[in-house]
């Protein structure tokens, strides 16, 4: 991790985090989920820190960011229900 990225956690940062967080809490728990949740958590949080980017373009990454682990979750869902289906 570089220098930059060593700024504090802003508070709006902890809303990206939380919704990427409740991903494995929504599932009571398993690995898949759970990593989705960690990494897109651990992503926002990250980028929220970097202070060599813009406000609007850290948020905007955790946008995209939290977007793409709620994706990945709906389309685990869909791949579970298939395959038990």
């Amino acid at each position: 991790m570089s220098e930059k990225a060593k700024g504090p956690i802003p508070g709006w940062a902890w809303l990206f985090a939380v919704a990427c967080g409740i991903i494995p809490v929504l599932t009571l728990g398993g690995a898949i989920p759970g990593a989705i949740g960690f990494c897109g958590a651990s992503g926002c949080v990250t980028v929220a820190r970097d202070e060599s980017k813009t406000i609007g373009a850290r948020v905007g990454i955790c946008c995209g960011i939290t977007a793409l682990c709620w994706v990945l979750f709906v389309v685990f869902v869909g791949a579970l229900v298939a395959f038990l289906g």
